[in-house]
């Protein structure tokens, strides 16, 4: 009799430890891990904990925009860096409102060589490009669309300029007729003869070097002398 009991408990607990493990199985299924923030969360989360709650002068766009130091550049120091390293079009298009809560008097724009290296369709880069700009073309301030520029021949992971090319050609045909849009070529200032970026003009063959940041800065410098409120 003893070893009967024995052995219905020992079933009951088998029963009881596999029906548990399903359980357990069933809401790992349903709950899957949680996704870790990326550094495209991390730059949105800083933005949102600024104290700077208005600005003259907005820059914005990836990684290219993020590391340059444009208050110290420029000397406007109402000036409000919202680039993001990585960041494509569709991330912008994203985070526009957040942007325009600044409620500039102006906003550099460049955007779009992630969405090239990720290979993004190009429809949907334009079409998002498109939205943006639609969001930017209004009265209320300028908006200054800088041409994605060039890699250099040294970068070495991603030579594909023709596609740049073809992205700014579309870029371009959006800007055509906006009144509030203007746009910024830096194309002919830092290329070399085959259209590539100039290897002194950058210090990994993507991002521009402290030279080419200056050539940028000065390109922009009437622009900003206007916008930049005391």
């Amino acid at each position: 009799m003893a070893a009967r009991w024995s052995l219905r408990v020992a079933v009951a607990a088998l029963v009881v430890a596999a029906a548990t493990a399903l359980t357990q199985a069933e809401e790992t299924v349903a709950k899957p891990p949680a996704r870790k923030p990326s550094y495209h969360d991390f730059r949105r989360d800083i933005f949102a904990i600024s104290k700077v709650r208005s600005a003259s002068i907005v820059m914005l766009g990836d990684s290219i925009t993020e590391a340059g130091p444009w208050d110290e550049l420029t000397g406007c120091r109402s000036m409000a860096n919202r680039g993001i390293g990585g960041d494509t079009t569709a991330g912008v298009l994203a985070r526009l409102d957040d942007v325009v809560k600044l409620r500039p008097r102006a906003l550099f724009l460049m955007i779009g060589v992630n969405d090239v290296a990720l290979g993004v369709p190009r429809e949907r880069t334009v079409e998002n490009y498109r939205r943006i700009l639609d969001r930017l073309d209004g009265p209320d301030f300028r908006t200054f669309v800088a041409y994605v520029l060039p890699v250099a021949k040294s970068y070495a992971k991603w030579r594909n300029n023709e596609s740049i090319t073809t992205l700014n050609t579309a870029i371009a045909g959006l800007i055509a007729g906006r009144a509030n849009v203007t746009a910024i070529d830096l194309r002919p200032l830092v290329s070399d003869h085959d259209g590539f970026l100039r290897e002194d003009l950058s210090y990994d063959g993507l991002h521009p070097s402290a030279k080419g940041y200056a050539i940028w800065r000065d390109a922009i410098a009437a622009e900003v002398t206007t916008f930049c409120a005391p």
